[in-house]
């Protein structure tokens, strides 16, 4: 996608020094890695000089006639990693990259450092990226933080762990919007974590306006600046909406049947990367795979329902194998394995043309392969397709289907689990004999009650919209109205497609239990909000209370009630058309995919780029509800 923060931030990253085509070598810490990784393939980074890549905490040799690039995080640890790098005289210069501001402190550290080691002159240049922060896809980013939620929520936090937390949340948002180059408006409810991050980072994109005038990252004529106007779609400022997690909780447990959700709920896809343990003459073996921007199917499919995933694996192969046979045809071979790539043959021109783009695409289709099956085989073994036709249609369950579904022995007890507390979330008050024989039922499913006791203690003091996000009733919600002719289809399909990828062994009972189920289109509470604050219609909805902050206006209007009809670059235009949706305490690819939904159908062009303090699964964000109840 053009001007998305994906590519905002590697036009970022490639900075001067890393673009020359001076051979290089690239050195990185754990962070600097994981953002790298997610821009940068290896062979991208040969094109840019770069030769060799090490870790920062790795023994290195010398190699004294080579400059190095570093790209880490400005810590003492590392300031100090690096005073022995110079001390041994690595490398010929050194280009130091920090994914965020050094302190002043840590700057004279590093410069006695570099006196002491007669190496001062090496240091080349030392740059202030404002990177520290992952994007996975165009418009999905993550902090990669972990356990955010239990952090800020939990009564042993100390104010110290808390402001740790929300000034680490404060500078990498700061860094997303130094991507962007545009100042944002500041929409966030009041009195908790949100409202406390939107004021601080107010403060601090006013102190780098007030202190910066020559080196302003947010001035649009600063041609200097990758990210600036990137995302900004007709020029107007983008709204930046800061959400708390406890807006609805729901989402997080939800089980859910769209290819993203799945493969991150199911395969635990992390900085999207799958790890997949199949087995093979009945050995276990682990495969890795690789999502990247690039993944054709991905970027199609992923927020597709997954029966109509493996429709379209169909129809990719076919599309693949006849284009196969028209190259090999065309070149009078029998198969592309017959290529010879040092063959000069007029005849081989146009299979040596088509040989890397259709390589590639069978790579993607087999891998894709692979996790379909994977899906299938939890789905099947966890009944997971019943558990969302289920929550489909929450607001129709009673307490004999609730009590039915936790009895059921077929079940596994961490479902029974995420279905139970979702169906608590989305009622606003549950008879006191029924959650008695509730609880009954989940401890003898072997469910720990922390996380409902964690529940209980909050439910009343946090905003719910769990009621209309999640009780849909609509006859819709479970099945479609070509339900028997498309599952009839849809297994044929797969299975035929299966067959001919050559994984179809012991399959069949898997397909013909997996049920075809669409998800009715609801629009989640964040979403609801989201929908509100850009068409500029927030009178009458949560939104309406929400605090709008200007980092560009003056103090005085600063932290004043959102007008009903808020604004694009000031107050007097109606919406917005670019909005930076970031969630305190944890996200997922199901409220993505909601908010992306909404952008599409919106008649006026928008773009939602989301984000979190981390991308987390149901089992993750579960674990820490259980720990918050234990510690209550």
């Amino acid at each position: 996608m053009s001007g998305s923060l994906r590519q905002a931030q590697k036009d970022g990253l490639r900075a001067p020094q890393l673009v020359e085509t001076v051979w290089k070598v690239l050195v990185y810490d754990k962070a600097g890695q994981d953002i790298i990784s997610q821009l940068l393939k290896v062979n991208e980074l040969r094109e840019n000089g770069v030769t060799v890549h090490m870790p920062l905490y790795m023994d290195r040799q010398p190699l004294s006639d080579v400059p190095a690039v570093y790209f880490i995080q400005p810590t003492p640890e590392n300031i100090k990693r690096i005073a022995e790098d110079l001390s041994k005289n690595l490398y010929e210069s050194y280009y130091l990259n920090f994914t965020y501001t050094i302190s002043r402190n840590l700057l004279e550290e590093l410069a006695a450092a570099s006196i002491a080691a007669n190496s001062s002159v090496q240091i080349a240049q030392v740059y202030d990226q404002y990177l520290n922060y992952i994007t996975l896809e165009d418009c999905l980013f993550s902090l990669n933080f972990t356990d955010t939620y239990k952090v800020l929520n939990d009564a042993a936090s100390t104010d110290r762990m808390i402001d740790s937390v929300t000034e680490n949340i404060v500078s990498s948002l700061f860094s997303v919007i130094a991507t962007m180059g545009v100042v944002p408006i500041i929409r966030c409810p009041r009195g908790n974590a949100a409202a406390n991050v939107a004021t601080k980072l107010d403060q601090r994109i006013r102190d780098h306006i007030m202190n910066s005038r020559n080196n302003n990252l947010f001035s649009e004529s600063n041609s200097g600046s990758a990210g600036v106007g990137a995302l900004s779609l007709t020029g107007s400022r983008p709204v930046l909406i800061l959400l708390d997690r406890n807006l609805d909780l729901g989402s997080m447990l939800n089980h859910t049947w769209t290819y993203s959700t799945l493969v991150h709920d199911l395969l635990d896809l992390k900085l999207n990367r799958v790890v997949i343990e199949t087995e093979d003459k009945g050995r276990k073996q682990k495969k890795q795979f690789d999502i990247d921007a690039t993944d054709f199917f991905w970027n199609k499919n992923s927020g597709n329902p997954f029966p109509q995933v493996a429709d379209d694996v169909n129809s990719e192969i076919t599309r693949y194998k006849k284009d196969v046979d028209e190259v090999t045809k065309s070149s009078g071979l029998t198969s592309l394995e017959d290529v010879d790539p040092n063959s000069n043959a007029e005849t081989l021109k146009y299979a040596l043309t088509a040989l890397p783009e259709l390589t590639d695409r069978k790579r993607t289709l087999d891998m894709h392969m692979n996790i379909a099956t994977a899906l299938f085989q939890i789905i099947n073994d966890r009944k997971l397709d019943a558990f969302f036709a289920i929550e489909e249609a929450m607001g129709k369950q009673n307490k004999a289907t609730v009590l039915e579904t936790l009895r059921d022995a077929e079940k596994k007890a961490e479902d029974k689990h995420r279905f139970f507390l979702v169906f608590y979330l989305s009622r606003e008050d549950i008879p006191k004999e029924d959650m008695t024989e509730y609880e009954e039922a989940l401890v003898t499913a072997g469910v720990s009650l922390g996380a409902l006791s964690y529940l209980k203690s909050v439910k009343s003091f946090i905003k719910m919209a769990a009621a209309s996000t999640i009780g849909g009733t609509s006859a819709n919600a479970t099945t479609s109205a070509n339900s028997s002719d498309f599952i009839g289809t849809f297994t044929t399909k797969l299975r035929g497609t299966l067959d001919s990828a050559g994984v179809s062994g012991g399959l069949d009972s898997i397909i013909s239990n997996v049920r075809n189920l669409l998800p009715t289109r609801k629009d989640l509470a964040s979403t609801r909000i989201v929908e509100s604050i850009m068409e500029g219609n927030t009178a009458g909805t949560d939104a309406d209370e929400y605090l709008l902050l200007d980092p560009k206006a003056s103090r005085a209007l600063a932290g004043k009630p959102s007008p009903s009809k808020p604004a694009v670059g000031g107050p007097g235009k109606a919406g917005y058309q670019n909005a930076v949706v970031f969630v305190i305490g944890g996200g997922n690819y199901l409220e993505y995919q909601n908010l992306q939904d909404y952008a599409q159908r919106s008649q006026q062009k928008k773009r939602i780029t989301y984000g979190s303090t981390e991308i987390v699964t149901a089992k993750a964000f579960l674990t820490q509800l259980e720990s918050l109840g234990g510690n209550r």
